[in-house]
């Protein structure tokens, strides 16, 4: 039992890997690459800065929603409703975001408004509907949602000569997978808005996690956000930053299939998780930053070249290794706290994104101002590997405390 119950991880880990690796492959060797070539380093570097808000929405609100009903399943009853209020609530957060952003960075990429924040709005709900999968443990759904995504985003590059929008790329590729999901998934059934008899408990949960993975994930979207606010010709700058962490970026991205199959798993779990455990997990997660960090390093001497200028790619070069590292800790924090929220309460989650926000604001601010690009490489490196040990902290605390109890 215990083998089948391995093979089982295993293969669902296979086919969420393999997934998603397909999609942030064609984003990040298809679509970015194209938007560069067609656009030019400076109005590439101003699309990074939307799609990173676009990001960051996603991820703290569509994994938030996301995650809250993968905890609420095994404790209590919920609707799709509570999902949906709360889903049409960050809608209308999105567009304030949406005008907000343009009027701060003086334009909008060439894109319209309403369409850079129709752009937001569908990648919440990709971000959130993968939820269907995962509370069915049917991973192999999974897989054909996440290649329908990518075969969208390709269909997106295709006809990109006759939208001449790069948000139309994007939206393209996000809707191939919700009507996957509205086709074979009922999270998106009728009644839409009907709430359960929980709706406040749901609802407070879906806001604690997001708040707090907005506060944790803005960390990874910082670079594209404020690089080209502070830097001088920070568009271009922008570019160069996103090209030495590519990577270490796709490495992070499997943070995604590892923390979905963990949860989901971890949920259906009913054993005792001891400090031993846990270690053992830490040790693994060391390793893995050991070679996650070298493998990216190497593969952005080889892969690079082939995708950008040698202008972009001999600036990128010099950041490589404190770039990638960076990147590297926070996929390994991201997936320790999936590993501690399974015993402890989500107000740690709280308390990770509070003190992530303070050290982002003591440290990286002040890091990039005097030293630019390499102030936030070394920022985001040294406050990542800050974040791990936190969290392995807590960890080994809150078992602690569970076994006083």
């Amino acid at each position: 039992m215990k083998f089948d119950s391995i093979k089982r991880f295993a293969l669902d880990f296979l086919y969420g890997t393999v997934a998603l690796v397909a999609l942030n492959g064609v984003i990040t060797f298809v679509v970015y690459p194209f938007i560069n070539r067609t656009l030019g380093n400076e109005a590439n570097g101003q699309v990074l800065f939307f799609t990173a808000i676009m990001g960051l929405m996603a991820s703290a609100f569509g994994s938030g929603a996301n995650y809250a009903r993968m905890k609420i399943s095994t404790i209590r009853h919920s609707k799709n409703g509570d999902y949906n209020w709360f889903l049409l609530t960050v809608a209308v957060i999105a567009v304030v975001v949406t005008i907000i952003a343009t009027a701060i960075k003086g334009n909008s990429a060439g894109a319209s408004v309403v369409t850079i924040a129709i752009l937001i709005i569908v990648t919440v709900l990709r971000y959130y509907a993968d939820v269907q999968f995962r509370l069915d443990l049917n991973y192999k759904r999974f897989f054909w949602y996440y290649i329908l995504v990518t075969i969208g985003y390709v269909v997106g590059v295709l006809v990109y000569r006759w939208t001449s929008s790069w948000a139309m790329i994007f939206i393209i590729g996000e809707c191939f997978g919700l009507i996957y999901v509205a086709v074979v998934g009922t999270i998106f059934n009728p009644p839409f808005f009907k709430r359960s008899s929980h709706f406040v408990e749901n609802t407070k949960v879906m806001w604690n996690l997001s708040s707090a993975y907005l506060m944790s994930d803005f960390v990874s979207y910082a670079d594209r956000v404020m690089i080209p606010l502070f830097i001088v010709n920070g568009d271009e700058a922008s570019t160069i930053f996103y090209v030495a962490t590519l990577l270490g970026k796709m490495v992070s991205l499997l943070s995604t299939p590892l923390n979905g199959v963990i949860i989901g798993h971890l949920s259906r779990y009913k054993g005792k998780i001891t400090r031993k455990m846990f270690a053992g997990v830490t040790a693994i997660l060391l390793v893995c930053a050991f070679i996650f960090i070298c493998g990216s390093v190497l593969g952005s001497y080889i892969i690079i070249p082939f995708l950008y200028n040698s202008e972009v790619m001999e600036a990128a070069s010099k950041l490589f290794w404190i770039a990638n590292a960076g990147q590297v800790f926070f996929f390994l924090s991201n997936t320790m706290m999936v590993v501690v929220l399974r015993f402890a309460t989500e107000k740690y989650q709280i308390y990770i994104g509070t003190i992530y926000t303070i050290l982002f604001v003591v440290i990286i601010i002040p890091f990039m101002l005097f030293w630019g690009l390499w102030g936030m490489a070394a920022g985001l490196l040294i406050i990542n590997i800050l974040k791990f040990t936190i969290i392995t902290g807590l960890g080994f605390y809150a078992l602690k405390k569970e076994t006083m109890d």
